[in-house]
């Protein structure tokens, strides 16, 4: 069976828990008086500290389970949600881009004669429209819902804010205070050699351990919590651009009955244009500042400590991989632990490629208007096309012609940003779902080594609960 990376670091150090013998002879201690007395049974010792190191180990494993399942549940998203959603955003788009082509066919047709332009036609491109903006307003509204659903039974599962980080707190509460209690009783002993250099290194590398998948769960928490703030954000501001054309479509139908309404449209327009080319710029912002919130308050409430660097703990592991080759008990474990310090160049070799993994999945599930590029591109010509139209209506409502004339041009912008979305979208789902694909079958997939590593721990931890007593 091959371990992940986590879980190779904890059976290293479970070996050499279990690779000291009981000790032969009997062990000189000191009472409360600091008279040296011996222990009825030459073993105690070894025995508690055994105890401790136990409790220690299935604390850190538990530890690394709960950040597993943390990054599962925090971070779940639904695989029919990898579809909904970008087909929904192309369905509005699609619609709206039916409503400027036959807009732009009557405009043509009215070139010289705006009188010829169909009112029945361009009503029924204003339904297209209507659905248009009821689509790509209702899908985000839908995927902010999801979002607050996935939270809410994040929350039930003890992975809320405060809960997660209560839980953190206290196992490295408790994992301290058996560290303080085995140092004591360490010091208490009288054993010497490899076998004291055995133990010092066992608590060095506990304590790195512990603080290794402290740093873990600050990275993964202050990332979820920053990516939800980015997704949240953006899906309030989609939803608003499409209401706000929605409410530019209704506007065109009252029009018909009240011209004046014409003179309002171009406006509303452009402000959506503009709200949706900072979209993917302010959902980027809200989430740094969410992340280092995050940063700042896991910080205080989870210190960093000062240990060991990457190279010291590269040492001591390879100091213990020598012990380890050294004891006769443990041969068998001598490619296992040089396989771990080959993994040691990468302190966290697991969790840096799910964490990378995840970044570029959720790229790819970005539509149209989140991309950095395409968003901009498309809000510009989007803007320019309701720049043009205010300008027709306000400054040539008395020219029909001319103002037909501008109309085109309108809609000529306006047709390319549309044909742009509909190509962005599409593409970028496509590109994604061969990525994940990909990642499968090389069993790399985020949601492939968080399943691994949690059975891995189990494994492990029936190994412990079961053999190691």
């Amino acid at each position: 069976m091959r371990f992940n990376p986590t879980v190779k670091i904890l059976l290293l150090i479970c070996f050499a828990f279990r690779s000291i013998p009981a000790a032969a002879q009997e062990l000189p201690v000191s009472d409360s008086n600091g008279q040296e007395q011996k222990l009825s049974q030459p073993s105690d010792v070894e025995k508690q500290l055994r105890q401790y190191d136990r409790q220690i180990f299935l604390d850190l494993v538990k530890l690394a389970e709960f950040n597993a399942r943390f990054q599962q549940e925090v971070n779940h998203y639904a695989g029919w949600r990898k579809y909904l959603y970008p087909i929904a955003q192309e369905a509005g788009y699609a619609c709206f881009l039916g409503f400027n082509l036959t807009d732009l066919s009557q405009r043509g047709r009215g070139w010289n004669n705006p009188g010829r332009i169909s009112p029945r036609s361009s009503k029924r491109s204003l339904s297209a429209a209507t659905v248009g903006g009821a689509l790509g307003a209702t899908s985000s509204i839908f995927e902010l819902a999801l979002n607050g659903v996935e939270s809410i039974k994040a929350d039930r599962k003890g992975f809320s804010t405060q809960k997660s980080v209560a839980f953190v707190q206290n196992t490295v509460k408790q994992v301290d205070e058996m560290l303080e209690r085995r140092h004591a009783l360490m010091l208490e002993s009288n054993i010497t050699s490899s076998r004291a250099e055995l133990l010092e290194l066992k608590e060095q590398l506990l304590k790195y351990e512990r603080d290794r998948l402290v740093f873990e769960f600050k990275r993964w928490s202050a990332h979820s919590r920053a990516y939800n703030c980015y997704k949240n954000t953006f899906y309030i501001i989609n939803a608003t651009v499409n209401m706000s054309r929605f409410s530019a479509v209704q506007l065109g139908f009252k029009s018909f009955t009240q011209p004046r309404c014409t003179g309002a449209t171009g406006p509303i327009l452009l402000s959506a244009a503009c709200l949706a080319s900072v979209g993917p710029a302010a959902s980027t912002l809200a989430g740094n500042w969410m992340q280092r919130h995050q940063e700042k308050s896991l910080a205080k409430k989870l210190p960093a400590r000062t240990f060991l660097s990457d190279e010291e703990a590269k040492q001591k592991f390879d100091r213990l991989t020598q012990l380890l080759e050294i004891d006769e008990t443990n041969q068998k474990h001598v490619q296992l632990a040089s396989e771990l310090i080959r993994l040691r160049e990468e302190k966290l070799g697991l969790d840096r490629l799910i964490f990378h993994e995840e970044k570029t999945i959720v790229r790819f599930r970005r539509v149209a208007g989140q991309q950095v590029i395409t968003a901009p591109l498309i809000s510009s010509l989007g803007a320019s096309s309701a720049t043009i139209g205010t300008v027709g209506y306000f400054a040539y409502r008395q020219k029909p012609v001319v103002s037909n004339k501008l109309g085109i041009a309108g809609d000529t912008a306006v047709i390319a940003a549309e044909a742009v979305a509909l190509v962005a979208t599409p593409t970028a789902a496509i590109m994604g779902l061969k990525y994940e694909n990909n990642l499968r079958k090389k069993g790399e997939h985020p949601d492939q080594l968080l399943e691994k590593r949690i059975k891995d721990l189990k494994t492990l931890e029936d190994l412990v609960s079961n053999a190691w007593r």
